[in-house]
């Protein structure tokens, strides 16, 4: 709240009688304070503490502000707003109208004015925004962390609305969402867990947490520096600055604890269906999710807002939907089943779409499916023709491929290599004229050699996982012309870029 400023007289009067304790140095100091302030008032004692005990019995208003006021902190503001129980009690209700408002069964006319709303009652996200006083407006002048965060808060209405109809495109087009298919599913099954008040909570909280994680003056500023990953960011800032985090803290334990797990586990959707996520990923699931009751639920349900934001801007196919339910049910299975267990099986699935009988002792078979998932393939005639392109490959590199991208799994052997843009990579030379599935393939394995050479085993005897960028690959795909030194053999260096980490860098790329 802002208090009105103190009168120049009365700042006057107050540096007298701080300057006469100074000198005289009262054995009192309180007393000797507010008695030489009631000399100074001209009041009556006796008139005064009548006139203010009428006043207590009378009831007392506050009026609060919803957003930082100009020229303040946001991470200022915001903790010294929110420092109260019964303030932080009218967050709560404030809260609470909202998700009983996404799950009535009426639509939200005025998306802005629902957003603006939802940024009060979640006030964290002032953090991250461009202007953090105004209300929620133009979303073209928001930065990509707010936008995101706004997004995600409109996929959430749009998959948790007991509206029977609810309209997918918006007056703003950074709102609309195209991929009708996928949100029809994610009404139909995929939320279904978020239909729950608590659920839906956490959920909007979680969502909230990764974008603001994934801000760089939030990881500067209450993450733990710029260099952690969104998730690691908000694990931070819950454990060693909570009070930052109003909206997480007035949460119950048991919405924590699922939000916690959630965090420590993320990898996004799009990773399990490009296959760029390994078995590793889901042992670390299985470890933190499965053990407390309705994290995996809450873990789902974000993952499907986080791809309903990825997915937003272009239509999607039924076949495409399909994968999103074949990775959540895999995920789902972590409770009864290993975790390359479970892993094996999505592969399977995948491979049933196109007639393939993926067994468990098969790794070439599955190295296979990845790099066909990797490249987005769709139809049984595309498969077969990676099939006969990685049985071609000499001997070496098909034995790479096989070990790499299969045997080693993060789980029984260590460590998996993390493809990270492998997706981006393999699809683009797969869909190039000039490339094509055979140099991608090779170029691929000889990375992946050069990583089981490069990469102390005895020093990753913990480290499950190796995350290889490989997304400047994708862009010397798009420029690649036939003519100078053939697309396998580009000249390559693989960077360390932290612990577990490393980058591809290709002859000619910027630093």
């Amino acid at each position: 709240m802002n208090w009105p400023p103190l009168s120049s007289k009365t700042s006057e009067i107050l540096a007298e009688v701080l300057r006469d304790c100074v000198h005289t140095r009262p054995a009192d100091l309180f007393g000797h304070v507010a008695q030489a302030l009631q000399e100074r008032s001209g009041l009556d004692p006796l008139e005064f503490e009548k006139h203010f005990e009428e006043c207590r019995q009378k009831p007392r208003t506050y009026t609060l502000e919803d957003r930082v006021p100009v020229g303040q902190d946001p991470y200022n503001w915001v903790p010294m707003r929110y420092n109260d129980d019964t303030i932080s009690l009218s967050l709560k209700r404030r809260a609470a109208e909202l998700t009983s408002e996404i799950l009535a069964a009426f639509a939200i006319e005025d998306m802005k004015a629902f957003l603006d709303r939802m940024v009060v009652a979640f006030p964290e996200l002032m953090y991250i925004r461009a202007s953090p006083s105004e209300l929620v407006g133009n979303f073209g002048a928001t930065g990509p962390e707010e936008l995101a965060a706004l997004q995600a808060l409109r996929a959430v209405y749009l998959a948790c609305s007991g509206c029977p109809e609810v309209p997918f495109d918006d007056e703003s087009v950074e709102m609309d969402f195209r991929c009708e298919a996928l949100v029809r599913q994610a009404r139909a099954v995929f939320l279904q867990p978020a239909k729950d008040e608590a659920v839906l909570e956490a959920l909007v909280v979680l969502m909230m947490l990764r974008a603001l994680g994934a801000n760089e003056n939030f990881r500067r500023r209450c993450g733990g520096g710029v260099e952690r990953s969104p998730e690691e960011a908000a694990l931070h800032a819950i454990d060693n600055q909570e009070s930052v985090l109003p909206s997480f803290h007035r949460l119950s334990s048991e919405q924590k604890t699922k939000i916690r797990a959630s965090l420590q586990v993320f990898f996004p959707l799009g990773m399990l269906i490009t296959t760029e996520a390994m078995p590793a990923h889901f042992s670390k699931a299985k470890d933190h999710l499965v053990p407390c009751p309705g994290a995996m639920d809450l873990f789902s349900c974000a993952l499907v807002v986080d791809y309903m934001v990825s997915c937003r801007a272009g239509l999607m196919k039924d076949e495409a939907v399909d994968y999103v339910k074949i990775g959540l049910q895999s995920l789902a299975s972590l409770d009864k089943y290993s975790a390359p267990r479970a892993y094996e099986m999505f592969l399977k699935k995948r491979g049933e779409r196109h007639g393939w009988r993926v067994v468990r002792d098969d790794n070439l078979l599955k190295a296979i499916v990845r790099c066909c998932c990797l490249a987005g393939l769709e139809d049984t005639d595309a498969w077969n023709d990676m099939l006969s392109s990685v049985e071609k490959l000499p001997d070496r590199q098909r034995e790479v491929l096989q070990t790499e991208m299969a045997r080693k799994d993060g789980c029984a052997e260590s460590p998996a290599y993390i493809l990270v843009g492998g997706g981006q990579f393999m699809r683009a030379a797969c869909s190039s004229l000039a490339v094509g599935a055979m140099p991608a393939l090779l170029l691929l394995a000889r990375i992946l050699e050069d990583a089981a050479r490069h990469f102390d085993h005895a020093l990753l005897a913990h480290q499950h996982m190796v995350h290889i960028d490989l997304r400047s690959l994708a862009k010397r795909v798009t420029g690649y012309t036939p003519g100078g030194a053939a697309f396998e053999d580009l000249p390559f260096t693989l960077q360390e870029s932290g612990v577990g980490f490393a980058v591809v860098r290709l002859a000619g790329d910027a630093p």
